[in-house]
């Protein structure tokens, strides 16, 4: 097939969940023999013909991101998007200007299918083209599920942040909708609730979060260093911030309590002002952006998911499961998983309960070896990008056969 790929940024360097997901899937796109062209937001210079993107593509093209989707200072964006008739994702990331690249690449040559990540970008689309080109839309993550969360748990100003935009979802939802084949949720939970909003007509197939198993795999455990706690992410997006913040403050002196020379590792870009000052906490290490996350796993006798809110599935939890890391977390953090507590992971509801686990872990080999095992074989059996796309190529194929045979009748 000939696969026009929508993407807000250039997926490499996989730095944050959404860039590994994106890169996953057009990796294993590209393996299933597929011609694809990747329009990406980047200001950037062309990529070199050795760039790992460029090699999974026939071409890569940039759109420049809006001014909006430029900001750091998210309390800027917010109200910026406040102003605007949609939600907060589609007025910071969308505009005129992605609508008009779209254009026109669509003009100047067919596709058999484009595959938009992030509704904002299958809404940016123009309407005659969604007439003649399947849409299948990546969510990610449910941005419905995502804002009913903060709906119930944040403080105040979020609370009324996520009223006005459930309100604006609704009739964003019922365009997006109206436009797609098909959609892809990363969680059983959320493809439930996409039934709710989109049109009988299309598809929806549950598509977890993966792991590419020949890059992360289990460390030898002379690597481990038993009094290392770890957690790697990307801290410019609100919910990670906040995992990290709230762990260090309220489990990890908990911790330290029992096991006074425990170190807590927080590894990963973008990290604010507040979990930069962390550092100066004995035993609390900041790493910023590192080139490689997996020495941080190989050294971590366990791997935290301090998650409060999200949807979706973490990938840096798959990516800790498979590289042989023991993982305590919250329910959040392993949700669309499946993983059992106790087997595969520790699951926990409550600081005190994370700190107890997490210090019996610290003290029992033998358990961090039971579990980092039984996690890596889900891993192998369930969330390889290879079994995933392998899953999801047929019923791409089906779904453009379908579709050039319904033009035709």
């Amino acid at each position: 097939m000939k696969i026009l790929v929508l993407s807000p940024l250039i997926p490499w360097p996989l730095y944050g969940g959404n860039l590994v997901r994106i890169y996953g899937i057009l990796q294993e796109l590209s393996r299933h023999g597929h011609e694809i062209v990747l329009l990406a937001g980047s200001e950037g210079p062309p990529l070199p013909d050795d760039h790992p993107v460029r090699i999974l593509c026939r071409e890569v093209r940039f759109y420049p991101r809006s001014s909006s989707a430029k900001r750091r200072q998210p309390v800027v964006a917010a109200l910026t998007s406040a102003l605007s008739p949609q939600p907060y994702t589609a007025a910071k990331f969308g505009g005129r200007v992605l609508r008009e690249n779209i254009r026109s690449i669509l003009e100047g040559e067919s596709f058999d299918m484009i595959f938009a990540n992030f509704a904002f970008m299958a809404h940016a689309v123009p309407p005659e083209f969604a007439l003649r080109t399947p849409i299948v839309l990546d969510e990610h993550e449910s941005e419905g599920l995502l804002w009913r969360q903060y709906l119930r748990q944040g403080g105040i100003h979020k609370r009324a942040f996520a009223l006005l935009n459930l309100i604006k979802m609704h009739g964003f939802q019922k365009t997006v909708g109206g436009r797609i084949a098909a959609m892809l949720c990363a969680s059983n939970r959320e493809t439930e609730f996409a039934r709710s909003f989109i049109p009988p007509n299309v598809k929806l197939w549950t598509v977890p979060n993966g792991v590419d198993t020949d890059y992360f795999v289990p460390s030898p455990p002379e690597s481990k260093e038993s009094h290392s706690i770890v957690l790697c992410g990307g801290y410019g997006v609100y919910r990670n911030s906040e995992a990290a913040i709230w762990f260090a403050r309220t489990v990890f002196p908990l911790v330290n309590k029992e096991v006074p020379h425990a170190e807590f590792w927080i590894v990963g870009s973008n990290p604010n002002q507040e979990i930069q000052q962390l550092a100066e906490t004995p035993g609390i290490h900041v790493t910023g952006t590192v080139p490689d996350v997996r020495p941080y796993y190989a050294r971590a006798a366990v791997t935290v998911a301090p998650y409060r809110y999200g949807e979706g599935t973490k990938l840096k939890v798959l990516e800790a499961m498979a590289s042989g890391a023991p993982v305590v977390s919250t329910p959040i953090g392993c949700q669309g998983i499946e993983v059992k507590d106790g087997e595969h992971v520790l699951i926990v509801n409550s600081a005190e309960e994370f700190a107890r686990k997490i210090v019996y872990l610290l003290g029992n080999e033998e358990m961090r070896r039971t579990l980092a095992a039984r996690a890596r074989a889900v891993i192998e059996r369930e969330y390889s990008w290879k079994k995933i796309v392998g899953d999801l190529n047929p019923e791409l194929c089906e779904l453009v056969r379908m579709q050039a045979g319904a033009k035709k009748t």
